[in-house]
């Protein structure tokens, strides 16, 4: 099973010790499977809201399925990913039972609204959030740091001439969100330069079609300081 640098990338970031994975907005399942044969994550959910994109995942599961660890456990639920029973569940596992949920291929906005229903559910559970937002990242941190989450790790993966921030955040542990990125993400790494690059050119051109938009012109003034400091 070959996956694109993304999804690879995305699956080495699931490292340490989860009772429970939610593979969100799953699509056809990939990033699930990959972390489930990795032997390292025994129970995960698939999670999407399109009924056929579901069916399709359970036979291809119930095909395949026999290529995982004997003691692999996964269930594909439709529904709203917003409405994923995280304390439910919780009741169910161990008390200290930690649990994942990855939210990959959408747009930041999509991913605030379902935070926004979520986080109020994860209070008291140990909870992390592995995210990969296809744009609108800038507004997506500044939320996360309203909702007071904290930076765990961070990648910067650029596959077919675009670039996907990684982030794996948590209430309890990490660093404070820094809204254009970790210094994890940063340094050292070649990909940045142009990627910071673009991100600039996108907010230049945002604010010359909307000019009272605060939020672009705070984007462009932050990406050009960090150009300055890092690139």
């Amino acid at each position: 099973m070959k996956l694109n640098k993304r999804l690879l990338t995305l699956s080495e970031m699931v490292n340490e010790h989860y009772d429970l994975v939610w593979d969100c907005c799953c699509d056809h399942g990939l990033l699930g499977f990959k972390i489930l044969a990795d032997g390292v994550i025994k129970e995960l959910n698939f999670v999407d809201l399109v009924p056929d994109i579901t069916n399709k995942l359970k036979r291809k599961l119930q095909q395949h399925g026999h290529h995982l660890p004997k003691d692999a456990q996964w269930q594909v639920l439709c529904q709203d990913v917003s409405e994923i029973a995280l304390a439910k569940l919780a009741s169910q596992l161990p008390n200290d039972a930690r649990q994942l949920v990855i939210i990959s291929g959408i747009g930041g906005d999509l991913i605030i609204e379902i935070l926004n229903k979520l986080t109020p559910n994860c209070s008291g559970l140990h909870v992390d959030f592995l995210l990969c937002p296809v744009q609108h990242t800038y507004k997506l941190r500044k939320r996360l740091r309203e909702l007071q989450f904290k930076s765990k790790d961070e990648r910067l993966v650029l596959e077919n001439n675009r670039g996907y921030e990684l982030m794996l955040i948590s209430h309890s542990a990490g660093q404070a969100m820094s809204l254009t990125g970790s210094d994890m993400m940063w340094k050292n790494n070649p990909l940045a330069s142009d990627y910071l690059n673009k991100l600039i050119g996108h907010y230049q051109r945002s604010l010359r079609a909307n000019q009272r938009d605060l939020l672009y012109q705070s984007a462009l003034d932050d990406y050009c300081r960090l150009k300055e400091q890092c690139c």
